[in-house]
């Protein structure tokens, strides 16, 4: 039979430590940390969009910019150096800022080598003398003074000795005053009629539309100009035909704002932007000449806010009331 001596304590203690070790590790399953991707492309990873800059997308134009920051695409385009036709493409920078267009150039008049204040000299008139030399013409005599006869002696007759018999001096006959015509007398005016009465609840009579403008429906918005609204609002019925409120140009056929699938905007003049936004398909395309009550679309059915109808006018940018340019 063999003795062992005893282990000491302290080896006794790292060989447990170490076995546990390995228990622990045998363990433990050899799992990843899970990783999480924050990178991020575009304008995001750049930090956005700055404030004050619009990127160009599909289908925007620079009215349409102007349009939806209520700016005037004249001041737009010369805060940025855009010069008409104006146009831009997908990824540009706009700056939303405004600076005062330049004024369209006068073509130069003629100069004239007159001195001002001065008539142009008149042309002395010249005779060809027979030997081919032109002379100045001396301007023709003064006519002569009829001469003055002297009386001659046989034609002066000497005075009558004897003297004439006085004549009786004639009495001047009054004259007869002319008979007056009589004036006819003037007819009194006639009485202004009597105003009547005004029936209370009664309809004003609708305005006039100014030239050259008319109403794009005939009926009545449900919502019009002011109180937070830049224009007015419709519910129109199915088959209702919308026209244009005056002739122009469109300048934006696409995507719509503020709720509408669609928007067209129309340059009516340089300072005048007409705006349908619509919810079906609108009949017209960029770039296509309108005439006053041409058709910008027709509503149809089907859904809620197919009916929907919202007109617009800006003026310099700005949103203006459209009543008093459609009568309305």
């Amino acid at each position: 039979m063999r003795c062992f001596s005893p282990v000491p304590r302290a080896v006794a203690r790292a060989l447990a430590a170490v076995c546990a070790a390995l228990w622990l590790a045998a363990c433990v399953s050899p799992a990843k940390a899970p990783v999480e991707d924050h990178s991020a492309t575009g304008d995001a990873a750049q930090g956005g969009t700055p404030s004050g800059v619009h990127v160009v997308r599909r289908k925007d134009t620079l009215y349409s910019i102007a349009f939806r920051h209520e700016m005037d695409y004249r001041a737009l385009a010369a805060a940025n150096g855009i010069e008409p036709p104006y146009l831009i493409k997908p990824g540009q920078r706009i700056r939303l800022a405004e600076a005062t267009p330049q004024p369209a150039e006068a073509a130069p008049r003629p100069s004239s080598n007159r001195p001002a204040g001065r008539e142009a000299p008149r042309a002395t008139p010249v005779q060809i003398a027979p030997s081919g030399l032109s002379v100045e013409a001396k301007p023709p005599p003064a006519p002569e003074t009829a001469s003055r006869e002297t009386p001659s002696a046989s034609r002066v007759t000497a005075p009558s000795s004897a003297p004439a018999a006085p004549q009786k001096p004639t009495a001047a006959r009054p004259a007869k005053p002319a008979p007056a015509k009589p004036t006819p007398a003037k007819p009194a005016p006639p009485p202004p009629p009597a105003s009547r009465p005004k029936t209370p609840g009664t309809a004003k009579a609708p305005a006039a539309a100014k030239p050259g403008w008319l109403r794009p429906v005939a009926a009545k918005p449900v919502r019009r100009f002011g109180a937070g609204s830049k224009g007015f609002d419709y519910e129109l019925p199915p088959a209702t035909r919308i026209r244009a409120a005056t002739a122009g140009v469109v300048v934006y056929a696409g995507p719509g704002i503020g709720g509408f699938r669609h928007l067209v905007i129309v340059k009516a003049s340089e300072r005048h932007l007409v705006a349908y936004g619509v919810n079906v398909q609108p009949l017209l395309s960029e770039g296509d000449q309108v005439q006053a009550g041409a058709p910008v679309a027709e509503m149809q059915g089907g859904g809620k806010t197919a009916g929907r109808f919202h007109f617009e006018i800006r003026d310099g940018g700005k949103p203006v009331d459209p009543g008093p340019l459609i009568g309305a």
